[in-house]
Formats: C-alpha cells, sequence, structure tokens
C-alpha cells in the first residue's frame, strides 16, 4: 500500500471511516457529499454483484466495498485519467479483490459485463449538454455536463446490466425527477423509494436519492428528507453520521 504511486496534481485524502483512502486530483475532477449519501443509501447487496456506472474518482465503490459487503463491484469509468487514478485508489486500500475498474463507455459497458447484477450504482452527470456555465476543465465538464452519456442511456444500460428484482440506486436533480420515472419505467426499472436532499431545513429539496427495481411491482415509498448544513454552515447530525461507520 505505501507503494502506491501519487503524481504530483494529487493528493491522498481520509475518507475518515475503515482507514480508507482516496486519492483525488488537486485542480480537476473531485468526489462531493452527494457521492456519500449515494453510497450510504445502498442497501442489502451483502454478497451480491454491484455495477457503478460512472465511478470517477472510486470514491462510492470503495465506501460501498467497506460498508456493505458486497460480492463483487465494477466499477466503469470512461476518462483514462479517472480509471488510472481510480484503480491506484483501490489498490490503496487493498480493496482488489471486491472493486475492479473498467475503462469503458457506459453505453456499451454490459457487452464486457454482461448482465445479471444486483444493483447498478449511479451519480451520474446532472447537466444536459447547452444548459448552465461553460466549464473549462474537461475532466470536470465530463463528470458533470451529459457530453458522454444521457440520462436515456444511462438508464438504458442500468436495465439491460440488472437482473430481474434488482436495483438501480441514482443521486440526481429533483428538477429532473420527473424524467427519470419516466425513463425508469420505460426500462421496465419501478421506482420503489425516493429521498429528497434539502441544503437547509428552510431550503427546498435540490437533489434526490432514488432506488428503483426492474420488474418491481406498482409501490412508492417517501423517506425522510436529509438536511445537509445546520444553521451554523457545519453538517447534521444525520450527515455526520452517513460520513462514519454504518450501523445496519
Amino acid at each position: 500500500m505505501t507503494d502506491t504511486v501519487i503524481y504530483p496534481n494529487e493528493k491522498i485524502e481520509d475518507l475518515q471511516v475503515g482507514g480508507l483512502k482516496i486519492i483525488q486530483q488537486t485542480d480537476g475532477y473531485r468526489f462531493t457529499t452527494d457521492a456519500v449519501l449515494l453510497a450510504n443509501f445502498v442497501k442489502e447487496v451483502k454478497g451480491k454483484k454491484v455495477v457503478e456506472l460512472g465511478s470517477g474518482s472510486a470514491v462510492i465503490s470503495t465506501l460501498i466495498a467497506y460498508k456493505s459487503k458486497p460480492k463483487s463491484i465494477a466499477a466503469v469509468e470512461i476518462q483514462p485519467s479517472l480509471y488510472e487514478m481510480s484503480k491506484r485508489t483501490v489498490e490503496l486500500n487493498g480493496q482488489g479483490d471486491t472493486v475492479k475498474i473498467f475503462n469503458s463507455d457506459i453505453k456499451t459497458c454490459h457487452e464486457i459485463l454482461g448482465g445479471n447484477y444486483d444493483a447498478v450504482v449511479s451519480n451520474p452527470p446532472y447537466i444536459k449538454v447547452g444548459s448552465g456555465l461553460p466549464i473549462e476543465n474537461e475532466t470536470k465538464a465530463i463528470a458533470r455536463q451529459e457530453i458522454k452519456i444521457t440520462l436515456s442511456e444511462l438508464i438504458e444500460t442500468a436495465s439491460k446490466l440488472l437482473t430481474s428484482k434488482g436495483s438501480l440506486y441514482l443521486v440526481h436533480q429533483t428538477e429532473r425527477l420527473s424524467e427519470i420515472f419516466c425513463e425508469m419505467t420505460k426500462n421496465k426499472i419501478e421506482p420503489k423509494e425516493i429521498c429528497f436532499i434539502r441544503p437547509r431545513i428552510n431550503q427546498t429539496p435540490n437533489l434526490v436519492l432514488i432506488r428503483g427495481r426492474k420488474n418491481g411491482g406498482l409501490g412508492l415509498k417517501i423517506l425522510p428528507d436529509i438536511v445537509i448544513f445546520d444553521d451554523n454552515g457545519k453538517y447534521t447530525k444525520t450527515v455526520s453520521d452517513l460520513y462514519g461507520e454504518r450501523n445496519d
């Protein structure tokens, strides 16, 4: 683990749980709280097969591997620089037996990975191309905007990867919720649980966690909202607890 290569534009950061570390770029893509919330939203994958689509720095796969104890995680990342960096994070944490990183286009990764996965997890680009402000850094732009994959293409791929009754876990913007539901049902994935995320208690939700089940029956459960910051601008106890050890 001490022999892991770290380049000048990178640094190792402590994930504050289980001794886990992550390699991050100092001037490029960096994971956010969204990723931690999604990793903790994933459940019932102990001993099962998981795919992460658009894995970036592999922080979600790293946390799921530690907290949820799946049999395996196939983490798919299209950007070569992030793919190579995340492979070193897996090596750094000694998770190579569980987490495998694949450098592949999400739209065609099912041809490499096959199907029959119990869960697909994704923190995809939120912004449609042409919307929002331009992002000069290419790595950040691909991570945040639908340059390489659209929402429709992502959910179609997830459906191809999932076994019947397998679950899709997403975090996305609330303003695209109706679109997400339409794409899920079109691909035989029934929305089963949603959890809204508020920046502060007096603000409306801007993000949502979603779990859908392939070939699942009707019935949607609304979970209690998660509030990120308290009145002092610090993480709420709920969020602080999510950064720590899992209790289930």
